[in-house]
This record gives structure tokens, C-alpha cells and sequence, in this order.
């Protein structure tokens, strides 16, 4: 039996797509935020943006699907989404 955990990076195979997805207040500022958090480290095209509200409209779900080359810029994007102030769900 092999008791070894594969480390977080030998969790990929690069390039890849990857889903960064953050929940937030339902504004434009906050969708805004995180756009420009992913588009700090890759491009984000405008068809790989996704949102949806929350039932009852008080809360988004912004999606951004993007092709990282390497485990630094997942890390990177998800270091830059932790910093939107009104950010409250990071998956």
C-alpha cells in the first residue's frame, strides 16, 4: 500500500483548463474584481466569464475558465482572488 499523498501540483497535468470560481456580492464591481484579479497572471477572454446569481439576487457566482501552463499561476490567481475585499466563497 502506497501511504504517499501526491503533492497539490502532481494534481494537474499542464497545460490545462482550470475553473476559478468566486462568490461575492451581487454587483458589477465585484464581477469586475475578479476579472481583473485572473487577468493579473493570464488572459481572460470575454466568453470565459460566467455569472449567476444567487436565489434570491443578493449574491453572484463568477466563474472564469482559463489555460494555466504551470502550478504558479494557479496559485497565483487564487493568491489574487484571496485580496477582493467583498469576496466570500473561493472554490
Amino acid at each position: 500500500m502506497n501511504d504517499r499523498h501526491p503533492k497539490p501540483e502532481e494534481l494537474f497535468d499542464f497545460p490545462c483548463d482550470h475553473v476559478f470560481k468566486a462568490m461575492g456580492p451581487n454587483t458589477d464591481l465585484f464581477v469586475f474584481e475578479v476579472r481583473r484579479a485572473v487577468s493579473g497572471i493570464l488572459p481572460v477572454s470575454q466568453d470565459a466569464v460566467k455569472v449567476r446569481p444567487s436565489g434570491k439576487g443578493n449574491y453572484v457566482s463568477v466563474s472564469v475558465v482559463v489555460r494555466v501552463h504551470n502550478f504558479d499561476q494557479v496559485t497565483g490567481i487564487y493568491d489574487a482572488l484571496r485580496q477582493i475585499d467583498d469576496l466570500k466563497y473561493l472554490l
